[in-house]
């Protein structure tokens, strides 16, 4: 990866570029097409929505991408900013190759036997991850979006006479704009960053 080409993220890391986690396309097909709206307020609610659902994990989720870092070593460990590790492609500790290392999916780097950086950011590291925008993922993120979509913003009900009506909301008591509830939380919850 070539670090000057990548885009730095929230999180710690530099990726290619931040894309949405749903396309317009799959949208589509996983709405039925039913959601009327223009094509650039459709892509502007999912970057909207990609990045509150990224912000809510700590990372960015999904698609699988490239990631560099320059990270500081915990003794051996080094703890990859992302979960969803598929690949350890590069591993540098203050500026020497090392190849003798073992990760987990988690992001847990372990350094060979004696191997450490005593600087900080002296451990790059270039790998991939990142998960399908499929199952809990894709589905919290289309119901997000359809919701904003849905909703009329600052519009929560209206009346006429002895007929109302009720819109939809994002949130309890909110219309308009984009808000997790404690569902979408729930369903993202696997997908979440902890400290340790």
């Amino acid at each position: 990866m070539n670090s000057e080409a990548t885009t730095p993220t929230p999180w710690g890391y530099r990726v290619p570029a931040l894309t949405p986690i749903v396309t317009a396309d799959e949208f589509a097909t996983a709405t039925g097409g039913v959601m009327s709206s223009t094509v650039e307020r459709i892509s502007w609610t999912l970057d909207a929505v990609s990045q509150v659902v990224r912000d809510f994990c700590g990372w960015h989720v999904a698609p699988a991408m490239e990631c560099a870092a320059d990270l500081t070593a915990s003794g051996s460990l080094v703890q990859l900013p992302t979960m969803g590790v598929q690949s350890v492609d590069v591993l540098t500790v203050d500026g020497h190759a090392v190849t003798d290392f073992e990760w987990l999916e988690s992001g847990l780097i372990r350094l060979p036997r004696g191997v450490t950086s005593h600087k900080w950011r002296g451990v790059h590291v270039e790998w991939v991850a990142g998960y399908g925008a499929t199952g809990a993922i894709g589905a919290a993120l289309v119901q997000l979006a359809s919701n904003a979509l849905a909703a009329a913003p600052g519009v929560r009900e209206e009346h006429a006479g002895q007929v109302g009506i009720t819109y939809n909301q994002t949130a309890n008591g909110v219309s308009g704009g984009v808000r997790l509830l404690d569902s979408d939380k729930a369903m993202l919850d696997a997908y979440r960053i902890r400290e340790v």
